[in-house]
């Protein structure tokens, strides 16, 4: 492994700390984010020989003010005396010193309670956030008045401060040494730091093939590169046997992912680009585009050109999991490789994901799957919304290509009239409006097909509306089943209907009490005991208070209304605590009816 590209850098420092004599001046180790200089400093100072004695390394990230440089250096020293109380003692130190009239710009924390260093590393000065020139004159002081020998670690290129911090800045640098990004070395360490010995043993197998693609990235960032391995082992975690056991396989999960990892933590490619700019939908959608400006996703493939970026081994919505969120789902990534060329087996698979994968399967294959659809199609036999989807995007798909000879026209009419067949024997399903948990443009971890068409999007609006309207359809049911409930379980209940934490607010901000009889839901209510009575009315207060009369449960205000005044009816005849008992609470819980019927 060669060292030879920072050399100079430990050739200098290795110079520097050798010297017998104060230097009264500070080293600058610079280079942009994720070079490595913070690495390469700690490295150097790890393995010189002989090792300084005294040695404080302090982060300036995050701080803002001369007392919490001090603080850092206080906890360096003290590593024991760490969090508060060192700030503490830090800070009361402060405190004395001005109180005896000490300039406490001249007088660190070390002079007076007797540390001092030979060396001192400051890093991160381009991300400290109080005034730098300042942060530089506070510096100075250990090169001129301790004849310390200081290193400063920055990307001094970020640093905009103006002529006071680059005059301070020229008397305190002596010296600036510009890191260059060192794969071999830094890799290697990288490797080294992988906990599962199959991944480790895949990275220097394929060490070559990930310095090409880094070289290929242009990023020279070496935290990016760090970061992109750390996630790749989690992934390599959740595979089994079988997958590892194919080297052809987990060479292209390699490609890709570094690939696609480098160019999103780059911010070259975004959620949405890795979501809907691959696979062959895109790869079409560019090809008819070739005119304009390449997308995104095409300028990576570009970049790559050795990588097959559309490949499906990963899903987008696992890539999205993995690169986006953080999440490494188990059972999504062994779904997705199995499904992939180079696990699935054709026979076992459903006829609508052979087609998705049309590229990738034989042509046999395909057209036999297709002609399965179609069979399918009639018979009515996809019934789960994304299916549905799925068969329909797939349907434009193909004629867009020519495969089936129906116009797209045509196949929104008879995507129609397939939903309104299911609809009809009640096969369809009943979504909850507000948790529409349906994607748009995906299920099953597969993007669907022509989910950019207008065509589609036209069909997307019908199954949501009409499985909308087979969800209306149950309320009637469900108001009944929900007048049970109050009676057996007052306190589910309320949950039922009201906005909390519990999973059982499954009908919040869905009008269903508009489906029980006023005066049967009252009788059912002053039936209860008082106490279970004071629920049903702190339900209504929950459920109305914050305008909900005028939004989602608009269906129920006639309703809610209407039981108000049966409520006042039956306090007419009843006794005179139980009247005066009734009369309170509508006033106090049914005040947002009363509020929403005088605003018409």
């Amino acid at each position: 492994m060669s060292e030879s590209k920072n050399q100079h850098l430990l050739d200098y420092l290795g110079y520097y700390l050798s010297l017998t004599h104060p230097p009264r001046y500070a080293v600058l180790v610079s280079g942009p984010w994720g070079v490595g200089k913070t690495y390469q400093v700690k490295r150097f100072l790890q393995r010189h020989q002989p090792q300084p004695q005294r040695l404080l390394y302090v982060s300036l990230y995050g701080l803002s003010t001369l007392d919490e440089i001090r603080d850092a250096l206080f906890q360096a020293a003290y590593p024991l005396l760490t969090g508060k109380p060192a700030k503490i003692f830090g800070s009361l130190l402060t405190a004395g010193l001005k109180y005896a009239k000490v300039d406490t710009g001249g007088i660190g924390v070390g002079d007076v309670i007797g540390f001092s260093a030979d060396v001192y590393v400051f890093d991160d000065l381009e991300r400290y956030e109080g005034n730098k020139s300042t942060a530089l004159g506070y510096i100075n002081q250990f090169v001129e008045h301790e004849g310390a020998k200081v290193i400063i670690i920055a990307n001094d290129k970020e640093i905009k401060a103006g002529e006071d911090y680059e005059r301070r800045k020229e008397k305190l640098i002596g010296k600036v040494l510009e890191v260059q990004s060192s794969f071999d070395e830094a890799f290697s360490a990288f490797v080294d730091l992988i906990d599962d010995k199959f991944t480790q043993t895949l990275f220097n197998e394929n060490a070559e093939e990930v310095s090409s693609l880094y070289k290929q990235s242009t990023k020279d960032n070496l935290r990016i590169l760090q970061q992109t391995m750390w996630d790749f082992e989690r992934v390599c975690k959740a595979l089994t046997d079988e997958h590892r056991g194919n080297s052809d396989a987990m060479l292209m999960l390699l490609r890709l992912f570094f690939v696609l990892s480098f160019e999103f933590k780059s911010n070259q490619i975004s959620a949405d680009d890795l979501e809907t700019g691959r696979r062959l939908s895109a790869m079409v959608r560019a090809h008819v585009e070739k005119d304009k400006e390449p997308s995104p996703m095409r300028r990576v493939a570009n970049r790559y050109p050795n990588v097959d970026v559309d490949d499906s081994i990963l899903s987008s919505s696992v890539l999205v999991n993995c690169l986006v969120r953080g999440i490494v789902d188990t059972n999504e990534i062994r779904a997705s490789l199995d499904a992939s060329s180079f696990f699935v087996k054709v026979v076992d698979e459903a006829p609508w994901r052979t087609v998705w994968h049309w590229a990738e399967r034989a042509e046999s294959d395909v057209m036999a799957a297709i002609d399965k659809l179609g069979e399918q199609f009639e018979q009515r036999a996809f019934t789960i919304e994304g299916e549905i989807l799925h068969v329909l995007g797939l349907h434009l798909f193909l004629s867009d290509i020519g495969v089936i000879k129906s116009s797209k026209r045509q196949i929104v009419d008879g995507g129609k009239q397939y939903i309104d067949d299911l609809y009809k024997t009640k096969k369809l399903e009943a979504t909850q409006h507000d948790d529409y948990s349906l994607r748009f443009d995906g299920y099953g971890g597969l993007g669907i097909q022509s989910a950019d068409t207008p065509e589609y999007r036209e069909l997307f609006d019908y199954l949501k509306d009409t499985s909308g309207k087979a969800l209306r359809d149950t309320y009637p049911e469900k108001a009944s089943e929900l007048m049970k409930i109050m009676k057996a379980d007052v306190q589910l209940f309320y949950r039922r209907l009201c906005l909390t934490n519990s999973d059982d607010n499954i009908y919040h901000s869905t009008p269903l009490l508009a489906f029980i009889d006023p005066e049967e839901f009252v009788q059912a209510v002053l039936d209860l005991p008082t106490g279970e009575q004071h629920i049903v009315f702190m339900m209504f207060k929950s459920r109305y208070d914050h305008g909900q009369l005028d939004g989602d449960l608009s269906g129920e205000r006639a309703w809610a209304e209407t039981a108000k005044g049966k409520f006042l009816d039956a306090s007419k005849t009843a006794g005179p605590i139980t009247a005066t008992r009734i009369k309170l609470r509508v006033d106090h819980y049914m005040k947002a009816v009363a509020d929403a019927v005088a605003k018409g």
